[in-house]
C-alpha cells in the first residue's frame, strides 16, 4: 500500500512558536534583577503502532513524521518506508498513530524482545548491539579541515540553541556541506529524525557523516550502526563502551570537536590531511 498521511500537522516552524518567554529573576552576589528568559518549548507525544503504544517522546514537536519513521526503523520495527501504510496525527491528544503492513514481522519481534529485555542484564543487551551490522563507507575519506568546517556549519545553523541553550543539534553531511539539519530537546530524537528523513527521501547514508553536539554513548553508536553512517563527529566526548562498539563496527568516531582541535577515538584511516 502507498504511504498515506491521513492528517498531517503543518510542518512550518518559526523561532517564535518554538520558544516561550517567561519573566524570571536573576541573582548575583551584588544584586537581584528581573528579566525575560527564552525557553525551548517541550511537548509530550505518544507513538502507537496498530493499537500498541511503543514509545513516548519528550520533544520539541517538530518533524514528527521523520521522528516516528526513524524511531521505528532504528528499533527494527520496520525495514523501509513502504511497510508503513497509514500515518495520523491527533493534535488534541498529541498522539501519532501508525499502521503497518500485515507482513511486517519486525513489530512482533519488537514486542517479544521488549518483554524479554525486562529479564536481561545490561551485558546481554550490549552484546546484541555488538552483533549489529557494521557501517559501510569503505574508501571514505574526509580531511581534517573538512571536519572543522562541518562543525562551523552546524554551529551556524544552531539558531534555536543560541536563543535557548536547550536543544541538541545533529546533521547529515557530505565532507563539504551539511545536507539535513535537525535540533530537538532530545539527542536521540535528532538521530531518529535524520534517519526518518533519509527513508522518506531515499537519501543514502553510507557515504555521509553524522555531525552532532551530543555526548556519544553506546546508544548513540547503536543508532549510527543502524543508520549505516561510517563517520560520526561530535562536539561532545564519548564513553568507553561507545568506543568499543564503534571499533567493532568499523565506525570512525570523532569527539571533542571544538576550538580548532578534535580527537579521533577510532577509525583514523578515514581522516586525510
Amino acid at each position: 500500500m502507498p504511504w498515506v498521511i491521513i492528517s498531517r500537522r503543518k510542518e512550518v516552524f518559526t523561532m517564535k512558536n518554538r520558544v516561550i518567554t517567561r519573566d524570571v529573576w536573576r541573582f548575583t552576589r551584588e544584586k537581584k534583577s528581573s528579566e525575560k528568559s527564552t525557553l525551548v518549548r517541550e511537548e509530550i507525544w505518544s507513538l502507537f503502532v496498530q493499537e500498541t503504544q511503543v514509545n513516548t517522546f519528550l520533544c520539541s514537536g517538530n518533524y514528527l513524521e521523520e521522528l516516528a519513521t526513524g524511531y521505528l526503523y532504528n528499533k527494527g520495527i520496520i525495514a523501509n518506508r513502504e511497510e508503513i501504510t497509514d500515518f495520523e496525527l491527533d493534535t488534541e491528544k498529541n498522539r501519532m498513530q501508525i499502521s503497518i503492513a500485515p507482513e511486517c514481522k519486525g513489530f512482533v519481534s519488537f514486542q517479544l524482545l521488549s518483554e524479554a529485555k525486562k529479564n536481561l542484564p545490561m551485558e546481554a543487551n550490549i552484546k546484541s548491539r555488538q552483533r549489529a551490522k557494521p557501517g559501510k563507507g569503505d574508501g571514505f575519506i574526509i580531511s581534517k579541515e573538512q571536519v572543522f568546517n562541518l562543525m562551523v556549519q552546524l554551529n551556524e545553523l544552531s539558531t534555536l540553541y543560541k536563543a535557548t541553550h536547550g536543544v541538541h543539534n545533529s546533521a547529515i553531511a557530505t565532507p563539504d556541506n551539511i545536507l539535513v539539519f535537525r535540533d530537538d530537546i532530545g539527542r536521540h530524537n535528532t538521530m531518529d529524525m535524520l534517519k526518518g528523513y533519509s527513508l522518506l527521501n531515499n537519501l543514502r547514508l553510507d557515504d555521509k557523516i553524522l555531525v552532532t553536539t551530543c555526548r556519544v554513548t553506546v546508544q548513540i553508536i547503536d543508532k549510527v550502526i543502524r543508520m549505516g553512517v561510517p563517520v560520526i563527529a561530535s562536539r561532545g566526548i564519548t564513553t568507553d563502551l561507545a568506543l568499543t562498539l564503534a571499533e567493532e563496527a568499523g565506525i570512525t568516531l570523532i569527539g571533542f570537536l571544538r576550538g580548532g582541535r578534535f580527537i579521533v577515538y577510532c577509525g583514523v584511516e578515514r581522516i586525510g590531511e
